[in-house]
């Protein structure tokens, strides 16, 4: 028989045969050509579904019957619990618990004709208690956490791009501010979800609902205190050690089948488990972590690219002075460390040192029609032990205010990263990389070979450093 055959045959609408099928408790046999064939057998399982759904079981229950995670037995039991004494749908429950009804076997047609006959209104009247939930922890879990992600990169959008905070360093203090401001985004959009769709991303992405018991979403206020318990009470308001605790317990609530204090009066249902749900929720982890990777590795290309001017590029050297937190506040006032002029500005404060040295190093332009072409210095030390390897993070700083301001720079090839890499622990070294050359020189005499203490004995000692990058067309 076809759909519709089966649907006319046994009074059952086509939208159910379509759901039901879709569920996986009814298995038709498929055609070459697409098309479904449906037997005898099949429309009295339709038939028995159609009476468990006006029974009130949810697609939660479904789920559980075809994977085997509940019997109907047990299913039919809760309902029997659920609903009021004296109404026919209990006394349907307690037939059916009598003769041990079986999913493939029980006579439903005979039930279906009482209800109707009854009025559906009239044949089940609910305890104020009974609600439908969803014991599945560890969907619910990542379904938060899916939604707990999209938040935290929408702050780190703003930290990165309106801020200039280097995402890959931002301190602890930082740190408890972005749990505090990404809980506050939490605490206020989930409610507006669940009050206009009753459901949140990450809850969509599991199939799952949260709704009234009588089927209706949320008010705000309403989400708002549910959001507000799951938070203090399932996650112990992100606080370290304590919120592993109140994940636990809320995990083995849900285990043993118990009602979550912030689903008390809530239906929590489930659409259905199939994997590809599951293979959504990992590809979706995927494409986050990579647009935070992209994120990252987008600060750190300079805020002027191309053909750049000495103004310009000492906005871009200040820009990753106080993106890498480079000198601890050592140079001018309001975050400036380079002046238009191309020259460092020194003014210490409370102790604090300069870059390279007590004098900040002096940096030498080649300028071409107004643009820069070349920038290096040389840096120079004699019978001095020096301890510090100030002289790399200058050059390291100039690889990206001035080197990856070369189009041949991107965000993954040939970045600032790879190349300072390959400067860093060479001391002598020419190369070119787009239309950059790289060229350093180290003299050492009288020195360690790894540290600048000078030798034991040494009659000189002197360290001195050339480093220069210049745009070859």
């Amino acid at each position: 028989m076809t759909k519709e055959e089966i649907s006319a045959a046994y009074g059952v609408e086509l939208h159910t045969v379509e759901r039901f099928r879709n569920i996986g408790l009814v298995t038709p046999k498929r055609l070459e050509d697409g098309s479904w064939v449906y037997y005898e057998v099949d429309g009295g399982k339709f038939q028995r579904l159609l009476l468990l759904e006006k029974m009130g079981f949810s697609e939660n229950n479904f789920v559980m019957l075809r994977s085997k995670e509940r019997t109907l037995k047990a299913l039919l039991q809760r309902r029997y619990d659920g609903l009021e004494d004296g109404c026919l749908g209990k006394e349907i429950c307690r037939q059916l618990l009598e003769e041990e009804a079986d999913l493939e076997s029980f006579d439903a047609k005979k039930y279906l004709e009482q209800l109707d006959a009854e009025g559906m209104e009239s044949a089940f009247s609910f305890k104020p208690s009974f609600q439908n939930q969803v014991y599945r922890p560890w969907r619910r879990f990542f379904a938060r956490m899916l939604d707990a992600f999209i938040y935290g990169l929408v702050w780190d959008l703003f930290l990165g791009y309106f801020c200039h905070v280097n995402l890959t360093d931002i301190g602890f203090g930082l740190s408890v501010v972005s749990v505090l401001i990404t809980t506050a985004m939490m605490l206020s959009i989930e409610p507006l979800l669940l009050n206009r769709f009753g459901t949140t991303f990450g809850k969509w992405v599991f199939g799952l609902r949260v709704e009234k018991a009588d089927g209706t979403h949320l008010s705000y206020g309403e989400g708002m205190n549910r959001t507000w318990a799951v938070i203090g009470k399932g996650e112990g308001y992100n606080i370290p050690i304590y919120d592993l605790v109140r994940l636990y317990k809320s995990y083995k609530v849900c285990k043993a089948e118990e009602i979550q204090p912030w689903d008390e009066g809530i239906s929590y249902t489930i659409r259905d488990t199939k994997g590809y749900r599951v293979v959504a929720c990992i590809v979706l982890y995927v494409i986050f972590i990579f647009i935070s990777s992209i994120m990252i590795q987008y600060q750190q290309l300079p805020p002027n690219r191309g053909d750049i001017t000495l103004e310009e590029f000492a906005q871009n050297y200040n820009y990753f002075c106080k993106y890498l937190d480079v000198g601890e506040g050592a140079y001018m006032d309001e975050g400036a460390y380079m002046d238009e002029n191309g020259q460092l500005v020194e003014k210490p404060s409370n102790g604090a040192i300069s870059i390279l040295g007590d004098e900040p190093p002096s940096f030498e332009y080649t300028i071409e029609d107004g643009y820069l072409i070349g920038v290096s210095f040389v840096y120079e030390t004699e019978n001095e032990q020096v301890w510090r390897d100030a002289e790399k993070t200058e050059k390291s700083l100039l690889v990206l205010a001035f080197g990856c301001t070369d189009e041949a720079v991107g965000l993954f090839k040939n970045n600032g990263a790879w190349i300072s890499q390959d400067i860093l622990f060479e001391d002598d070294f020419n190369f070119i990389v787009g239309h950059c050359r790289y060229f350093g020189n180290v003299e050492r005499e009288g020195y360690e070979i790894d540290y600048r203490i000078p030798k034991e004995g040494a009659e000189r000692v002197n360290y001195k450093m050339e480093f220069s990058i210049t745009k070859e067309k």
